[in-house]
């Protein structure tokens, strides 16, 4: 008995990977064209509002200065209507501004 429960055991250990990737495949795809400026420029929505907030804070080098000598901050804050286009945001800010260090903030977030 003791044998045929590890048996199955260790089937299933190997078989779990083959089987969550395609289940959660498809939920973990980004958008991968939404602008910088997507989204609305807004205030803090109160709670329960259903809005999705996102934040990112980062550095970029300075256009006046090259070499890396003088970081600029990068501070965004938009209101989105779906967590999809809050997440491609948020891929297209770390993709363009983290060349000069990585983010500090990086969420979206449901109000």
């Amino acid at each position: 008995m003791k044998i045929n429960s590890l048996a199955f055991l260790t089937s299933l250990a190997l078989a779990l990977p083959a089987i969550l990737p395609t289940a959660t495949g498809a939920a973990a795809q980004v958008r991968k064209d939404v602008s910088e400026y997507a989204g609305r420029r807004c205030n803090t929505p109160p709670r329960g509002s259903g809005i999705i907030v996102g934040q990112f804070s980062g550095v970029d080098d300075s256009p006046f200065i090259s070499d890396g000598d003088a970081l600029v901050a990068i501070d965004r804050y938009r209101c989105f209507t779906t967590m999809s286009e809050c997440k491609g945001w948020l891929y297209t800010m770390q993709s363009k501004y983290t060349n000069a260090g990585a983010a500090t903030l990086a969420r979206c977030i449901k109000r």
